[in-house]
């Protein structure tokens, strides 16, 4: 590894380690989260239903200590297809109870019955089997509902974690990337830097990898915009996208757009950086592009990598946030959009 590359990768760790906190009051009432898999609750929630036919079986199930790969295996295996054959729309982590739907494409003439009887024996609870006509491809999620458990505070904290959780619902919060996009202590992070500043050494570079440093320019932006004070804030040349359709434009009228952020039905976009992106224009469009050339970042880079680009909400509405005291701590509920993650909302309560 280079000095530079060794100095990028240093650079992006810390910022990642220091990302600005919403509410700006007191510090965070504390706490951990996953101190118990039970602790950690999420469930996955379609944008469709299986329609009860098809060459696809979904089948939605709860597990515990299985990542979300580790339970697609298991399922293709005991449905005798091969792994490729079963879809899924995201990952959820091992360290958790999660409920989620698989699609196993099985074809219509194998009854659902004997698929369901040759899952039963799998280390995992089966709560629904039924058909539909396509495979649950990644990115098929709506939105994920958690319930987490924030141990060591006492009912004391409430008031204030409730303070904290109702500015969030008003203010709405960056959607960063949370720490787990970066591995065990960042490592994730030196590993996608020597690979865009020194070349994989391979045909097609690490998919993953490459998303990995996608994710810290993101990141990196919005910190920027936090810096300038435009972070809750919608510019002329931002693309935004609607919350209801996900349909997205470019921002010619400012004023109306942040009318319209405010009553929660648009959110600006930040940049997934690639060849095919959508970019901005005006003064957004001018941010874009200043981030990765700060970083000594050529745009040539991304078709290099073979990355198409896209875009990502820069900013999430919890829907609602219930907390509730336990002789434990204190459970919380609240519901995200799909690829925004709890971590995020859970370390404006924790400070950590």
């Amino acid at each position: 590894m280079n000095l530079d590359t060794r100095l990028l990768a240093d650079r992006l760790r810390r910022e990642m380690e220091d990302l600005p906190y919403v509410f700006a009051g007191p510090d965070g009432v504390g706490g951990r989260i996953k101190a118990e898999p039970d602790h950690f609750q999420v469930e996955e929630i379609l944008p469709y239903e299986a329609c009860g036919r098809g060459d696809h079986l979904y089948v939605t199930v709860r597990r515990k200590g299985l990542n979300t790969l580790d339970v697609a295996r298991r399922l293709a295996r005991a449905a005798g297809i091969a792994a490729s054959r079963v879809g899924f729309g995201g990952r959820k982590d091992k360290t958790a109870i999660a409920t989620q739907t698989f699609s196993l494409e099985t074809g219509a003439r194998i009854p659902a019955k004997a698929i369901e009887k040759a899952l039963a024996g799998l280390p995992i609870e089966i709560l629904s089997v039924d058909r539909h006509t396509n495979k649950i491809k990644t990115g098929h999620v709506a939105a994920n509902r958690f319930r987490i458990l924030l141990s060591g505070v006492t009912a004391a904290a409430l008031p204030a974690a409730r303070l904290i959780a109702g500015t969030l619902v008003e203010k709405g919060l960056p959607n960063y990337y949370g720490p787990q996009r970066f591995g065990h202590k960042g490592a994730n992070i030196e590993r996608s830097v020597r690979l865009v500043l020194e070349g994989s050494g391979k045909r097609r570079p690490d998919r993953f990898m490459v998303s990995v440093f996608q994710s810290l320019l993101f990141n990196t932006y919005l910190v920027t915009r936090r810096r300038q004070g435009n972070l809750f804030k919608i510019l002329a040349g931002d693309v935004a996208r609607k919350t209801d359709t996900g349909g997205i434009f470019v921002v010619q009228d400012a004023a109306e757009a942040n009318q319209r952020f405010e009553r929660h039905q648009i959110v600006y976009t930040g940049p997934i950086y690639g060849r095919k992106m959508m970019a901005a224009r005006q003064a957004a469009g001018r941010l874009e592009t200043e981030i990765p050339a700060a970083l000594g970042i050529e745009p040539e880079i991304f078709r290099q990598l073979r990355s198409r680009g896209s875009r990502r909400p820069a900013i999430i509405f919890p829907e609602r946030i219930r907390i509730e005291p336990d002789p434990e701590g204190l459970w919380f509920e609240f519901t995200l959009p799909s690829g925004a993650y709890a971590t995020v909302v859970m370390r404006e309560f924790t400070r950590r």
